[in-house]
């Protein structure tokens, strides 16, 4: 089958035209991907090898559906950013989450108890007023931090050493909404 290209004729067979990608196609290979792979990339592997010291952060699950379910969501976001850097989070620092299981009753002495570990430096996935007012002087006894609790109100806000609020007041939330 003959293919006519302008002024040519029409002498040249279907697929024998040269391609214009090759040449291109040939300085990419040829050139530009051995320059990139000679560039120093960041790797979470060779980050991993340098690690000396291990933080460990509790995680407390209640057996109470509700709650259960909304402080997964809060340790799976704090999971996938702790994975998307290898679990290192310094250059020799490494966090590794550890699950316990308490109840409502017992999470006060639950949690001096698994403090006194000395690696454990935070706690994680606390959601609701009366649940962070029953830990407060547990939380400064042992020297830890509640990392990122959930309230539903102003009682336990205000400056306190031992809780690391990631969200704003739930007053200045509403007051902004207004």
């Amino acid at each position: 089958m003959a293919v006519c290209w302008g002024r040519r004729g029409c002498s040249a067979q279907l697929g024998l035209r040269p391609s214009a990608a090759a040449p291109c196609l040939l300085v990419l290979v040829v050139v530009v991907l051995p320059l990139l792979l000679l560039l120093p990339l960041p790797c979470g592997a060779a980050r991993s090898a340098a690690v000396q010291k291990e933080v460990k952060v509790v995680f407390f699950r209640f057996n109470i559906p509700g709650l259960d379910d909304f402080s997964r969501n809060i340790v799976a976001g704090l999971n996938a950013s702790l994975h998307s850097r290898n679990f290192v989070v310094e250059d020799d620092v490494r966090v590794d989450v550890v699950m316990q299981n308490t109840t409502f009753a017992t999470y006060p002495g639950d949690l001096s108890s698994v403090l006194r570990n000395k690696d454990i430096y935070a706690v994680v996935g606390h959601s609701g007023d009366k649940l962070l007012e029953s830990i407060k002087s547990v939380l400064a006894q042992e020297n830890a931090v509640a990392f990122a609790p959930f309230t539903g109100s102003s009682v336990v806000r205000g400056w306190n050493p031992n809780m690391y609020f990631l969200r704003a007041d739930p007053a200045a939330e509403l007051l902004a909404l207004l």
